[in-house]
């Protein structure tokens, strides 16, 4: 199916939150722009006030939208400003270090909003293991690298919390708020981005520390004061996989940081009723597949140089 407009590009915005690393940034900007069709907008934000990217932005090409943020507002907090300012309703999200894999990734994107009319969310594939089952499946939690949000559907939201270290917040926080108003989050392992990052063996201390206190911050946020236990818990699991993994710098300072964290974010507070949350616990466990996904592959396996 052609979704071209006269231009080359189809009714997508896509957004890029920056923050410091501009030549990967330069970088997923070409390679969103040699997909065919190309977005027919794309809006950068420059976070912390940057104004060697904003300014190598321009040069690269001065049709990308710049907003620019003094105050660094973190990934979740760049979103949300980009989601808001886009002017298309299917608002496609990357990474500075993310893109497009296949030169039909928007065609796919329109492909998919029309056969799930209902979905909030797409979420992309990139890596192997979401590759392996070939079904569409309704999730609990996006991709943060590469998704793509139904603006009107996002608006319903609380948006996301602004943290300059969202890891462990970002899309389970985003993930259960749709989740509860009803809407669904469909994962598909053709639409495949590329996460250009280094798996890291050993983490800081100071990330370490953020990544434990944001579990223990998204269940004080949504979960009632009954479920607390249950988010205790999931703050106990992580600590067992930090000790699995070695990746013990940081953790006393995390435990140490939890109640400043809660008490700094406490205005974002906005629980979620127990229903929705048992329930979205359970789709976390038990995707649920929605039929197969190789019912289009116009452009699917057509790779961007």
């Amino acid at each position: 199916m052609n979704y071209m407009r006269d231009s080359g590009t189809c009714p997508v915005t896509a957004i890029v939150p920056a923050c410091r690393r501009q030549d990967k940034l330069l970088e997923t900007l070409r390679r969103i722009q040699s997909c065919h069709p190309a977005p027919a907008e794309i809006l950068v934000h420059v976070d912390g006030g940057d104004s060697v990217i904003v300014e190598a932005i321009r040069m690269f090409d001065p049709g990308i939208r710049v907003l620019v943020s003094d105050q660094l507002l973190g990934p979740g907090g760049s979103r949300n400003r980009l989601i808001a300012a886009a002017e298309h309703e299917l608002v496609a999200n990357f990474d500075d270090d993310s893109f497009p894999a296949n030169l039909g990734y928007f065609t796919r994107v329109m492909d998919l909003a029309k056969h799930f009319p209902e979905a909030a969310i797409f979420s992309a594939a990139s890596h192997a293991k979401e590759w392996q089952n070939p079904n569409f499946q309704r999730i609990a939690v996006p991709s943060g690298c590469g998704c793509v949000f139904r603006r009107s559907w996002f608006q319903l939201t609380k948006g996301f919390v602004p943290l300059p270290t969202a890891y462990n917040m970002e899309e389970v926080d985003i993930g259960l708020q749709l989740h509860a108003l009803g809407g669904m989050i469909v994962h598909d392992p053709l639409l495949r981005v590329v996460h250009d990052n280094v798996l890291m063996r050993e983490v800081d201390a100071g990330t370490n520390a953020l990544v434990l206190a944001n579990t223990a911050l998204f269940s004080y946020l949504r979960y009632p004061v009954w479920l607390w236990p249950v988010g205790a818990w999931s703050v106990l699991n992580r600590l067992v996989l930090l000790l699995c993994w070695g990746w013990t710098a940081g953790i006393l300072e995390g435990l140490r940081m939890v109640p400043d964290h809660l008490h700094k974010h406490k205005r974002y507070r906005r629980e979620i009723n127990s229903p929705s949350i048992f329930s979205w616990l359970l789709l976390r466990r038990l995707p649920k597949n929605l039929g197969d996904a190789r019912i289009f592959t116009d452009g699917a396996t057509s790779s961007i140089k």
